[in-house]
C-alpha cells in the first residue's frame, strides 16, 4: 500500500438509446445500444484514510454505487471527484465514479486486479445500485461504442464506430434513472432492438444522432424543453438527440451553436487503445 494519492480520469459516457436486459446475475444484466464517450469527464484523487468518502467538487456525496465499491475494500479511502458535468443528467457519471474508485484503489493499495476484474466490479456495482447498465462497459473502451450484448466482461461485447469529431451539450435538469429502470422496459427495449440492428447495417455518428432522435420519439422519453431544443437544432440543419437517461440535448459538431445557444464543448473521447483492456 502506498501513502500518496493517485489521480484517475474517467470519461463520461453518453447513450442515444438502449435496450435493458436485466438478470439476477449482475454481470448477466447490462444494456445493447450506442453512444459517445466525451472528452469531458471526472477526474479522480484518492488517498488513504481513516473512513471511506466520496466528494465532486467539493461537496460531500453518498452515492449507492460509491458505497457498495467502499465495502468492497479491505482499507478505506477519501475519493475527491472534479467535473463541470451535473449528476442525473445522463452523462453515465455513477459509472465512472464506480470505475475511478475501483481503479484509483486497486493501484493504491495494490490490490490484484486485472482490468477485466475492475470493469467487472464496477459494471456490477452500478447494475446492484440500480444506476446504470451500459455505462461501465462503454467508459471502460472509450471512442464510441456499440453495445452489441449485454452484460459485464464476460457476457457484453462492444463493436465501434471508428470516427471522431466536435461534440456539444446542454442539460437542464436531472432524471430519475432508477425509476425508470425500475418500471415497464418492454417499448423500450423493443425500440432499442430495433435501432441497433439498423446502426449496425450503417455504423457512423450520422447514422447513431438519426437513430438516437428516431428513439427519443418513439419512447416518449422527452421533456418539452428537450424536443424544443432537438428541433430547433434540426431546423438548422445540425444533428442533436436526448442523452438516456437525462435532461441533456447532444448535438454532433456544431449543432447547438449553429440553432443560437450557449453549449458546452467537448469531443469524442478517442483513447489509442481501451482505458481497460478487458479482452
Amino acid at each position: 500500500m502506498t501513502s500518496h494519492s493517485i489521480s484517475t480520469f474517467i470519461p463520461a459516457h453518453v447513450s442515444l438509446f438502449f435496450s435493458p436486459f436485466l438478470s439476477p446475475n449482475p454481470l448477466k444484466s447490462g444494456s445493447t445500444g450506442a453512444g459517445i464517450t466525451l472528452s469531458d469527464g471526472l477526474t479522480f484523487t484518492t488517498s488513504p484514510s481513516n473512513e471511506s468518502s466520496l466528494t465532486i467538487n467539493g461537496s460531500k456525496v453518498h452515492m449507492e454505487v460509491a458505497n457498495i465499491i467502499f465495502n468492497s475494500l479491505p482499507s478505506p479511502l477519501h475519493v475527491e471527484a472534479q467535473t463541470k458535468l451535473p449528476l442525473g443528467a445522463g452523462f453515465g457519471l455513477s459509472g465512472a465514479v464506480a470505475l475511478g474508485i475501483i481503479a484509483s484503489a486497486q493501484a493504491l493499495l495494490d490490490l490484484p486486479f486485472s482490468p477485466s476484474d475492475i470493469v467487472r466490479i464496477a459494471h456490477s456495482a452500478d447494475v446492484s445500485a440500480g444506476t446504470g447498465l451500459g455505462d461501465v462497459m462503454s467508459q471502460s473502451h472509450g471512442g464510441i461504442p456499440i453495445r452489441v450484448k449485454p452484460g459485464g466482461p464476460g457476457h457484453g461485447i462492444l463493436e465501434k464506430i471508428s470516427e471522431t469529431n466536435r461534440i456539444e451539450y446542454l442539460s437542464f435538469n436531472s432524471m430519475d434513472t432508477h425509476t425508470i429502470l425500475s418500471g415497464d422496459l418492454s417499448k423500450i427495449q423493443s425500440i432499442g432492438s430495433e435501432s441497433l440492428h439498423s446502426l449496425l447495417k450503417n455504423p457512423s455518428l450520422d447514422s447513431l444522432f438519426d437513430l438516437g432522435y428516431k428513439f427519443t420519439l418513439e419512447t416518449n422519453l422527452m421533456t418539452p424543453k428537450i424536443e424544443e431544443t432537438i428541433n430547433t437544432v434540426i431546423d438548422c440543419g445540425g444533428k442533436a438527440s436526448m442523452a438516456m437517461l437525462g435532461e441533456t440535448v447532444i448535438s454532433l459538431g456544431t449543432g447547438l451553436s449553429d440553432a443560437g445557444y450557449v453549449p458546452n464543448i467537448c469531443e469524442t473521447f478517442s483513447p489509442e487503445r481501451p482505458l481497460f483492456d478487458i479482452n
